[in-house]
């Protein structure tokens, strides 16, 4: 209850002091940074803005750099030197884009492009604590210090020389007044024109009038902040300032106008339009060590406590006295200006100031809200008493069950019929001239708790309710579309634009629009800020105002009459609550839960009291400069000035970046591609990081965005392009080189290939020439003989039957060894060799059969010395010979073939010789006449001669013949 009450007077007094009593007087959002936000320490002395956009903090731990969203200390690395010292007591830009560092204990510093010169005792600085620095428009940097006043020269510091025997001067200000005159303030205070000294004395004793700070505002008017207080400068002499108290430590006018004060130990203070106002209860700590304003008109403050950031804001929040927090509150307009606000009890505002007020007609009454229509008379809604309605005859109340359906009410709607429509926890109650008439569920309205009420431009009634929404028309409720898909809505807020386009805000689902007989859902997922509106309101410029249980936002109306419905984000502004109030609560689903002044500005309750927005010229909001802060390849920081070089072998890359801008960043978000990789834009929202993996090898180009939710179309971008190097496999040269060796291995393979084809078909063709010669000389020949038996039989038929018998044994005879042979064939085509076979006997053998079949002598002779031939080649030759032989006993009528066999040293020959007939060897053979060409075949295959030679009437000649050496091969392949 202590804490409770604590809080409630630091409220109290805050707002007194922050919201004031005038409604001019502006209101601020705040926001802090200490230590665990960046911040080295806690105590922030000095502050400046460069103009690369940064703003530089000087602490009494250190320099850092703030770029709006995060903190960088200033530490020394390998191209960043250190600094020497921690405690930075002044700041200032210098020309070049450089910063001036006044260090204590550390002397004077230049910051440029991440290099520090150093100014000391060598330099010509006798004083290490530098308190002050200056450049002023001449380009001059002076320098104060706790020992004298100094000039930067070049690489060199030179005193100021001051009047003899005025002793040490100790400078703790130093500023430049618009005639160009140099004030400088510390032990003493004087000015430097022409660099001549004017010395001037302020009231009080030497140890109270010591001055801090020394500041000329832009009416010309000269203010010196001192350890006793503040003085101005009237005429030739300096006055003391009442209204402020303690020790003033720094001064800044503000671009409005505003002076702002800084004191050690009183707070802050600000001066405009002659009025002094102590904001209290603002800051985390009364002692103000710095003042500063930056590029957008920000006031930044370094506290013994942290860095605070002020921003105006255009929401002014109106205290309730003794009426915060209650669990519900409406607001509704007076018609002369003035506003009703309901909370915990009934308020009057007027001139930005709520007073309590008290309805004599209703002692005693809980009010929920206040209505006044357009015959100016009043009708008050109360908790649990029914409705009452003041007029100046008299004051009627409705209650239930007689008038109403219930005495909780929740809201009126006059119709432009002078037609009263009451809303109650439990039902409806419609007021004409002809009486009161009740509406409940029975009677078709779709859910008996009623949160809003609206007459359209037909003067149909729409009735949103806890669940669904009914429409009323022509006395009697309809269905429709809108009907049936809010069915299931809780429907706290209607509304009709000028197009006349009916719009629902939900509790639970966004926005409707009810268009040309369709309906359009809007949600967060097109850029509202929240699926929770209490209540929607219109102004003059078309901006549609939306209540949320937090929030505050408005976009232009016009935006969302697209259809279909864009799939970019809508441009939403949204509005931050001034310090004091962030955490506010809006308050919905009694109406009114808000309210749209003749002026244009906007009225919502909230659990802080009213809520007023006055926007004089909505303006677009600045976008911050985007920044890419780091690379990072698996852990490792990678350089990113110019191209981005990355490795074959890789896992994951990371982007990071920042936006640099002072401004409060809540409304901005980001979108980032990786072009090449990413087929579209990646929402980012708030993250600032980008990350990938399984990044193929090319080039790449990142690019992220930013865009304020308030204005989506203007965006910042920044990029750097990526490189990935591919593997060896993945370059181009090894590329060709592998579809040159694949082109050339397939080639390769298709020689191949084409070879074992013809030599496998050559080998059929070689076993068929085989098999055909097999059965000419097995087969046929033998059946030759078989036939020509046959026709001898048949020819002397008439001859005596010894001779027939004679002549039909030797048939049976060769037509068994006709089979002999076939077999013996067949088993040699299953067998590469056989076994060795006497040459000699074998041909003999044949000179008998052939001398027996047809009658022809056959001579055999056998010369040199006998050595054993290969089965196989014995064979093939016994084969020729006999088809030499036969074909001579069939085709030449030789009277004589004789058979000669050499067995050479070198080479074994058989030559066979007929004194026949003869023969053209020129001549194709006739068809199915093949035995001399397989008799070339057989020696071919044996790797043999075969030599025929002939002549018509002078007999043939056939020379078989095979070198010795082809005999031992085979053979020893036989082995093998």
């Amino acid at each position: 209850m202590r804490a409770s009450m604590l809080g409630l007077l630091l409220l109290l007094m805050m707002t007194h002091g922050m919201f004031g009593v005038s409604p001019a007087q502006p209101q601020y959002t705040r926001t802090v940074w200490r230590v665990q936000d960046g911040l080295p320490e806690d105590t922030v002395q000095a502050l400046a803005e460069t103009k690369d956009g940064y703003l530089w903090v000087g602490t009494t731990g250190g320099l850092t750099r703030f770029d709006g969203t995060r903190s960088s200390m200033y530490e020394a690395s390998s191209s960043m030197p250190a600094l020497g010292v921690n405690s930075i007591f002044c700041l200032e830009p210098s020309g070049d884009g450089g910063l001036w560092i006044g260090a204590e204990g550390g002397g004077l510093l230049h910051l440029l492009n991440g290099q520090v010169r150093s100014y000391g005792v060598a330099s010509g600085l006798t004083d290490g604590f530098v308190r002050a620095v200056l450049e002023d428009r001449q380009g001059t940097v002076w320098v104060g210090t706790d020992n004298g006043l100094f000039k930067v020269k070049g690489n060199r510091v030179e005193r100021v020389e001051m009047a003899a025997g005025m002793g040490p001067l100790a400078v703790h200000a130093i500023s430049e007044d618009r005639e160009g005159r140099i004030w400088v303030g510390g032990s003493r205070l004087l000015t430097i024109e022409d660099g001549k000294l004017h010395f001037y004395d302020l009231p009080g004793s030497y140890s109270s009038n010591r001055v801090k700070t020394v500041l000329q505002t832009t009416d010309g008017a000269l203010w010196v902040g001192t350890v006793n207080g503040l003085e101005r400068l009237e005429g030739e002499k300096f006055k003391r300032v009442p209204e402020v108290e303690g020790t003033v430590r720094t001064l800044k006018q503000a671009a409005d106008g505003t002076l702002w004060i800084g004191t050690i130990g009183n707070g802050l203070w600000t001066y405009k339009q002659g009025v002094f106002s102590h904001l209290t209860g603002l800051l985390p700590s009364n002692t103000v060590l710095k003042i500063f304003e930056d590029a957008d008109h920000q006031i930044w403050l370094g506290l013994q406590a942290g860095l605070v950031r002020l921003n105006q804001t255009s929401v002014h929040v109106v205290p309730l006295p003794g009426g915060a927090d209650a669990d519900f509150a409406t607001i509704s307009g007076n018609g002369d200006g003035s506003l009703w606000a309901v909370s915990s009890g009934v308020y009057k505002i007027s001139d930005g100031v709520a007073r309590p007020y008290q309805f004599k007609e209703l002692p005693g009454v809980m009010v929920r809200n206040v209505f006044r229509d357009h015959e100016g008379d009043l009708w008050v809604g109360t908790d649990g008493s029914g409705a009452f309605h003041i007029t100046k005859h008299g004051t009627v109340h409705y209650s239930a069950p007689r008038e109403l359906t219930n005495n909780f009410v929740r809201g009126f709607l006059e119709t432009r019929r002078g037609e009263v429509w009451i809303g109650t926890d439990e039902g409806l109650s419609h007021v004409t001239p002809q009486g009161m008439r009740k509406l409940t569920m029975k009677d078709g309205l779709v859910h008996f708790s009623i949160r809003s009420l609206f007459e359209d431009h037909t003067g149909d009634v729409w009735i949103g309710t806890e669940q669904g929404l009914s429409h009323w028309h022509e006395g009697r409720f309809v269905k429709d579309v809108a009907t049936e898909t809010l069915r299931q809505e809780k429907v706290w807020s209607i509304y009709e634009d000028l197009t006349h386009t009916i719009w629902y805000g939900t509790r639970d689902h966004g926005l409707f629009r009810y268009q040309d007989g369709q309906i359009a859902h809007f949600s967060t997922a097109q850029g509202l800020v929240s699926n929770s509106i209490y209540q929607i309101l219109e102004d003059p410029h078309r901006r549609f105002w939306l209540s949320g249980p937090n929030t505050i936002s408005s976009m232009d109306e016009r935006q969302l009459h697209k259809v279909p419905i864009s799939a970019d984000h809508l441009s939403v502004s949204l509005y931050t609550m001034p310090y004091g109030a962030e955490d506010a609560q809006m308050y919905g689903g009694r109406q009114p839960s808000g309210y749209l002044a003749p002026d244009g500005s906007v009225w919502f309750p909230s659990s802080k009291g009213p809520t007023h927005i006055v926007l004089d010229s909505p303006s677009a909001p600045s976008l911050p400069r985007i920044t890419l802060q780091s690379v990072t390849l698996d852990g490792r920081s990678l350089p990113f000035a110019g191209t981005v070089e990355l490795p074959a072998r890789m896992t994951r890359l990371e982007f990071g970046y920042a936006p640099l801008s002072l401004q409060p960043q809540g409304g901005i978000r980001y979108q980032y591609r990786l072009k090449g990789f990413d087929k579209g834009w990646v929402y980012a929202g708030t993250n600032l990081t980008a990350s990938y993996t399984n990044l193929p090898a090319g080039y790449y180009r990142f690019e992220v965005e930013a865009f304020d939710v308030g204005d989506p179309a203007r965006v910042m971008e920044a990029h750097v392009e990526v490189h990935r190097e591919p593997f060896l496999w993945q370059t181009w040269w090894f590329l060709v080189l592998s579809v040159a060796v694949l082109l050339l291995l397939t080639w390769v393979i298709y020689r191949l290939r084409m070879h074992q084809v013809r030599l496998r078909f050559k080998a059929v063709l070689e076993e068929r020439g085989r098999l055909a010669r097999e059965m000419h000389d097995t087969v046929i020949q033998g059946c030759t003989s078989v036939s020509a038996l046959l026709e001898a039989v048949a020819s002397r038929r008439q001859e005596p039957n010894p001779v027939v018998e004679d002549l039909l044994s030797h048939a049976r005879t060769q037509v068994r060894a006709t089979i002999d042979e076939a077999r013996y064939a067949v088993w040699n085509l299953r067998h590469d060799d056989g076994e060795a076979i006497d040459l000699p006997t074998s041909i003999e053998a044949i000179s008998k059969q052939t001398t027996k079949e047809f009658e022809v002598e056959v001579d055999c002779k056998v010369e040199g010395e006998v050595y054993s031939v290969p089965g196989s080649i014995s064979r093939e030759l016994l084969m020729v010979v006999r088809e030499a032989v036969y074909d001579a006993a069939l085709h030449g009528q030789p009277n004589k073939i004789s058979i000669t066999t050499c067995y050479d040293a070198k080479r074994l020959s058989i030559l066979v010789v007929d004194d026949g007939v003869g023969f053209q060897t020129g001549v194709v053979p006739a068809e199915g006449h093949y035995g001399i060409i397989g008799m070339y075949e057989r020696m071919k295959r044996v790797s043999g001669e075969f030599e025929l030679t002939s002549e018509p009437g002078k007999g043939t000649r056939a020379e078989l013949s095979i070198a010795r050496p082809a005999l031992v091969l085979k053979k020893a392949e036989a082995w093998r």
